[in-house]
């Protein structure tokens, strides 16, 4: 991804509140309506929570409307994204850099296909969002998943399940918690951050916690419960990482990746979005 220079940020930061959209509203008005916007009470929330950028360019937009764009800053086709919210032809999604920063903002939806993990799927050199899902066969879920529309975590597969609590947020809001158990993983569910994806405090639950505790599911570089030390050294070469005896973690802006060892043999595979509280 590039970005425009400091002095072109000042620039158009000044400036932003007298660039009008074409429906009336400047691209600071327009997208303070959209924060709010719901249909039939909810948000209007893309079916696939990751995608991947399709043209040369997949140009960022302050707000959804074409005289909003920002002409230096932009995504490169293969990048992998988060879809966070639908306004007419865009969607508003975010970004993690190769250092982990987070980019949001809107895109046109035409310049987006969902992310499906199949054996032709690229695996990146750095850590990514790829790196936060599992997989089993033709199944898969991962880190921001809605836990709702996702049919490996309904209630016919639930062993139990839980509320865990709800906290105060830095908007006014709660940020609230639901464990689930299954049989090869756990699960918690949560509304966390749902202001940063432009949702209101209930429009969906998503998955903020995976734990994986059999060989069945394993992550985007196939490593699973069982495998050796080695192997997850092998699969992310290269890859910086906090390693100790018992666990190897890989971290993405404020997500982790923490692979539990015993006697070198990986016991668990965790991944987690929960801020620490």
């Amino acid at each position: 991804m590039k970005f425009r220079s400091l002095k072109a940020i000042v620039f158009i930061s000044f400036f932003s509140p007298f660039i009008a959209a074409a429906n009336g509203f400047s691209c600071d008005q327009l997208q303070d309506h959209v924060k709010k916007e719901t249909r039939n009470g909810q948000s209007n929330i893309p079916a696939n929570p990751l995608v991947i950028a399709t043209k040369s360019k997949v140009y960022f937009y302050t707000a959804p409307d074409s005289s909003c764009k920002q002409q230096d800053e932009f995504v490169i086709a293969g990048d992998y994204l988060y879809a966070y919210k639908i306004h007419q032809a865009f969607t508003y999604v975010n970004y993690f850099t190769a250092k982990g920063s987070e980019v949001t903002g809107w895109v046109n939806s035409s310049e987006l296909v969902k992310l499906q993990p199949t054996p032709s799927l690229p695996i990146k050199s750095n850590i990514n969002i790829s790196d936060f899902i599992v997989v089993s066969n033709d199944d898969w879920f991962g880190l921001g998943s809605s836990f709702s529309n996702t049919s490996s975590l309904s209630k016919k597969h639930e062993l139990s399940s839980e509320y865990i609590g709800d906290f105060p947020n830095d908007i006014g809001g709660l940020d609230k918690f639901y464990s689930h158990t299954y049989k090869d993983f756990s699960v918690i569910s949560s509304n966390v951050n749902y202001n940063n994806r432009l949702w209101t405090i209930d429009d969906d639950y998503v998955v903020s916690n995976i734990t994986l505790t059999s060989p069945k599911y394993h992550t985007i570089r196939n490593i699973k419960v069982g495998d050796r030390k080695n192997d997850i050294l092998k699969k992310y070469n290269n890859i910086k990482a906090s390693e100790s005896n018992s666990k190897i973690t890989y971290n993405l802006g404020g997500m982790s990746l923490v692979f539990n060892l015993q006697n070198d043999a990986i016991t668990s595979i965790e991944m987690s979005s929960i801020p620490e509280q």
